[in-house]
């Protein structure tokens, strides 16, 4: 047993953090999963509360201070003793123009788990009142609304720090921390519920195919994880549309772009049986919410566009899919996978090798009292799959992004791929019938004939 005899908690991984570890353990050290959080903030910045905001919510929020190291030959997570925020700083106020590079360059630095805390925090300073805040998180102790509780609750910790007011009065206790939560979700899962959900899952993606999509390049033997990304925008009137055609066939605003996308896929493939990948939540009661941690689980939708479906029956069964899936949300997607035993391959991502995900509510800034915030940018240069379509609410249109494969597409490649879905998202609000599939050589893999 490792020597952490001041640690407050030593507890199992979740099934979703033995995943990362696994990967980690084979890979070594990645920045495919950081988690950056970075803001511009424009304004006087006091920078004595920023640092008691932020040891304030390390304090917590336990999962920040939480690393992984092996207890009795098993990975576990171990939660040290609060102690002072360390707060980086750097002055590039003489050369501001080299502020992206520094910026990425702390962000996406791998972390050490097993010595260090999974959130390290830098400050840049541009000018008198411009600066930079980058807050890493490692993706095993967070996930997308956890980046969204950071800055909530940094937020407050702030203003409650500059009034004189004590931090830890600032906001109510926690009526959990993160690693009992897994604790007991462990046991849920082992229980009469969660073994007839995966039974559901062995007969839903039973025999599903692998995605066969016509690339750019040849299907390397073992994935880089490299990758890049190409913009979207979804105008206004666009999403208005989104919508009121949602509504229209009793369908989410996700299911009606999913469906778009799902025709993308079919149109860049060979194959009419498609398993997407996409993001839930894994969070349940208001307790959870509050809480920064790894709880997002996958689904894989496993999506039936036989027959030229058009726009009526293709939302039907893409509706019956997401609602199945659901239902079963709480199942690790890990089980899944060790249930399915599918055959391994180091070029492709097990059971499906495309996500989509899709948030409703507006990308979170930072909102510090006086100051100006704007989100900074970091990209990473990576890419978890074949391809991930990201899409959310940017005021009064979607904006977003899809990521994708430098292994297997060019920029030219996956830009045509991005106007493709906007094509058939524009196709399926206009309740076209659906195009037809390419045969062009560039959408061909180099070594099929066109």
């Amino acid at each position: 047993m490792t020597g952490r005899a001041t640690a407050e908690v030593i507890a199992p991984l979740s099934s979703a953090q033995y995943g990362l570890w696994f990967l980690e353990q084979l890979d070594g050290p990645s920045d495919a999963y950081i988690q950056p959080f970075a803001h511009r903030l424009r304004g006087p910045l006091d920078v004595p509360a920023l640092e008691h905001a932020l040891t304030e919510l390390v304090r917590r929020q336990r999962a920040l201070r939480s690393r992984v190291d092996l207890v009795d030959g098993e990975p576990r997570q171990i939660v040290g003793p609060a102690g002072p925020a360390r707060l980086h700083r750097l002055d590039l106020a003489h050369r501001p123009g080299d502020a992206a590079a520094e910026v990425s360059r702390f962000a996406l630095r791998p972390f050490d788990l097993a010595a260090e805390d999974p959130l390290r925090t830098l400050l840049v300073r541009l000018g008198p009142d411009d600066h930079v805040l980058v807050c890493a998180v490692h993706h095993m102790f967070c996930d997308g609304l956890s980046l969204a509780v950071l800055g909530e609750e940094l937020a407050v910790l702030y203003r409650a720090a500059r009034s004189g007011r004590p931090p830890a009065t600032a906001l109510p206790p926690l009526a959990a921390q993160y690693a009992e939560v897994v604790a007991e979700r462990a046991e849920r899962a082992a229980g009469p519920r969660g073994r007839a959900a995966l039974a559901r899952w062995r007969e839903r993606l039973a025999g599903a195919p692998a995605l066969d999509l016509r690339t750019d390049l040849p299907r390397p033997p073992v994935r880089s994880g490299r990758g890049a990304r190409v913009p979207l925008v979804v105008p206004a009137g666009d999403l208005r549309a989104v919508r009121e055609a949602a509504g229209r066939h009793r369908v989410t605003p996700y299911m009606l772009l999913l469906a778009a996308f799902a025709t993308t896929l079919r149109r860049a493939g060979r194959g009419t049986d498609l398993s997407v990948g996409t993001p839930v939540s894994g969070r349940s009661g208001p307790a959870e919410e509050s809480l920064i941690g790894l709880f997002t689980n996958t689904v894989v939708l496993r999506l039936d566009l036989s027959g030229e479906p058009g726009p009526e029956v293709l939302l039907g069964r893409v509706r019956q899919q997401a609602l199945a899936a659901y239902q079963d949300g709480h199942v690790p997607f890990e089980h899944v996978v060790d249930e399915l035993r599918p055959a391994r391959d180091l070029s492709r991502t097990p059971l499906f090798q495309v996500m989509f995900s899709f948030q409703e509510f507006d990308e979170h800034t930072l909102a510090l009292d006086g100051l100006d915030g704007t989100l900074w940018d970091v990209p990473a240069g990576t890419s978890k799959f074949d391809l991930e379509l990201e899409l959310g609410r940017e005021g009064d249109r979607l904006t977003g992004f899809l990521e994708y494969s430098t292994d297997l597409f060019t920029a030219a490649g996956a830009g045509r791929l991005a106007g493709d879905f906007l094509d058939r998202l524009r196709d399926l609000l206009r309740g076209a019938p659906p195009a037809p599939s390419p045969r062009s050589p560039a959408h061909l893999s180099p070594e099929e004939p066109a």
